[in-house]
């Protein structure tokens, strides 16, 4: 607990310096402020277990190629099972979502801009339905919140980006305990898992530059327009 209170405490202040110096910069071609919408899909290489999810980013660029912001995303996932010492341990179905703080840096400045991204914060696992085919197993699920964090490789397309990004949460997994042989034996499964997304960009799009209107030309004028000579008259001869 008193850690998850110092990794909290750290991800405000590092959230209240990047907010103040986004105060002084922001991008020069690009509008500051970007929200990344869409959809994800699921997979857990430990259980083999899928499922779907959608996420949502707000990001604010403090230049042309580097941004800084948030991800929330949910998923539900199904199915996928645990095979432990003989044992089959099916899983029917799961629920996990985070909210990081996170941080990009964009290739390129074209339209086609690939890109990394790394976010931390906290990771929510929910209680899933699990059953075994042997009475002599048990599982122990361990489910709360927990923190961890989250590299990211991915490419924009114009509006579009595609994206994975690896979930390693730390202190979540799952336990499955048998006797064999008289001897308890504990198999340990990683509850990590990879994100697949495809979403839509809103804002953060290029600036419209700015039209200078041209100075106007100065009017030159003719020998015979120019105006008449400002020297007085001579003064005629005095009697």
């Amino acid at each position: 607990m008193h850690f998850n209170r110092l990794v909290a405490a750290a991800i405000t202040v590092s959230t209240m310096l990047a907010g103040a110096r986004a105060a002084h910069a922001q991008a020069q071609d690009f509008e500051p402020f970007r929200f990344d919408s869409g959809l994800t899909g699921t997979y857990v290489s430990s259980s083999g277990r899928g499922g779907f999810g959608a996420v949502f980013e707000p990001k604010f660029l403090l230049t042309n190629q580097i941004a800084i912001g948030a991800r929330f995303e949910a998923a539900v996932m199904f199915g996928g099972h645990i095979a432990a010492a003989g044992d089959n341990v099916s899983m029917s179905m799961a629920a996990a979502a985070n909210v990081l703080a996170k941080g990009e840096y964009l290739a390129s400045t074209g339209s086609v801009r690939p890109f990394v991204g790394f976010g931390l914060g906290f990771y929510t696992i929910a209680s899933q339905s699990i059953s075994t085919g042997m009475a002599s197993a048990s599982i122990d699920q361990t489910g709360g919140r927990y923190f961890g964090v989250a590299p990211q490789i991915g490419i924009d397309l114009g509006r579009m980006r595609l994206a994975a990004t690896y979930n390693a949460i730390l202190g979540a997994s799952i336990e499955v305990h048998q006797m064999v042989g008289g001897v308890q034996q504990t198999s340990s499964f990683s509850q990590n898992y990879l994100t697949f997304e495809m979403s839509f960009r809103f804002g953060g799009g290029r600036r419209t530059p700015a039209l200078v209107p041209e100075p106007m030309p100065t009017p030159v004028l003719p020998p015979s327009a120019a105006p008449p000579s400002a020297t007085p008259a001579a003064l005629p001869p005095a009697q």
